[in-house]
């Protein structure tokens, strides 16, 4: 007679954290944006007793059912690595991570397929009820990991469509935290409302947003122009600069203004990540003068983070 052990289900996943690199805001038009992984992560554990669940893992219990609702009853996810020492939000995209690595952890598997039409419904039920559904390519970033575009072709339901990708050799991305965390479904809110109140406005506006990510992504791959990415980049951070402007709302930040003024010798460009005003700022650099660039960065009290891009998604087990 032979016998064998049942399954064993995992007892933790991780989830990288994101940088919306470009798209922002007419992603949710269905535009295509470009995002990237980065190598901070939520991890998620299964708790011996069941936890106190944030709405973000409330709404993968109520999105799964069978064991997996079992299990995510029992989900403890720790964020801190996408936060400051003192707790603060970085605006890496932290409620999506833990959202895609607590729906990984109760289903089983890191499997894209199973994952992302949990995690997405998940996270955009809870979005939804904070006034901001969100785009959702911040829980594409956190399941594929590494450099993407994404692009809604669907309803609000649907996962983002996901195309892997790489950026051009030569170009080196360097994040800086501006010192104000951001009010994101706020400056969502106060975007979208001109688009409801100056519709014209607000589509000439958002064309450039989506020709300046559109540029980027042509420049993207192995094949592609560092020269070329690095100018798109600009022109994104000059286009959200002045959708903000029209919108009443400060996109572009002092914050933005320094780093800039920093980074223009060095050939680089400065641009807001996410919904911008705030968290993260992108700087676009030739990767042969980004050295000398972080070295600058830090003289002038803008240190650069420890970031890099996370090849990897979600990972169970």
């Amino acid at each position: 007679m032979s016998s064998s052990a049942a399954p064993v289900a995992p007892l933790v996943s991780s989830a990288p954290g994101k940088i919306l690199v470009a798209g922002e805001y007419v992603v949710l038009d269905g535009a295509k944006a470009v995002v990237v992984a980065v190598t901070r992560r939520a991890v998620a554990r299964l708790a011996d007793e069941p936890p106190s669940l944030s709405p973000f893992l409330e709404a993968v219990r109520d999105a799964v059912d069978g064991d997996a609702r079992d299990r995510a009853a029992r989900v403890a996810v720790d964020t801190s690595a996408l936060c400051d020492a003192s707790g603060t939000k970085l605006g890496l995209g932290s409620s999506a991570a833990a959202t895609v690595a607590a729906a990984a952890l109760a289903l089983g598997t890191g499997d894209p397929a199973r994952v992302h039409p949990v995690a997405h419904r998940a996270h955009a039920a809870a979005q939804a009820r904070r006034g901001a559904r969100g785009s959702g390519a911040d829980v594409a970033a956190a399941i594929y990991g590494g450099v993407l575009v994404v692009e809604r072709t669907g309803g609000d339901d649907d996962p983002l469509a996901v195309t892997r990708a790489e950026l051009p050799p030569g170009v080196a991305l360097v994040a800086v935290w501006t010192g104000q965390p951001a009010d994101t479904p706020d400056l969502v809110a106060r975007v979208r409302a001109l688009r409801d109140a100056r519709p014209q406005v607000y589509d000439m506006l958002a064309a450039r947003v989506s020709a300046s990510a559109s540029r980027l992504i042509r420049a993207l791959g192995r094949d592609g122009s560092a020269a070329d990415a690095i100018t798109a980049i600009a022109d994104g951070g000059e286009a959200i600069a002045a959708l903000g402007g029209a919108a009443g709302v400060r996109l572009w930040t002092d914050a933005h203004t320094r780093l800039r003024s920093v980074a223009r010798p060095f050939g680089a460009a400065v641009k807001p990540t996410g919904a911008g005003g705030g968290d993260i700022a992108l700087v676009a650099a030739p990767a042969d003068r980004a050295g000398d660039l972080r070295a600058a960065l830090a003289a002038a009290g803008l240190p650069p983070m420890d970031l890099a891009i996370d090849p990897r998604g979600v990972t169970v087990g």
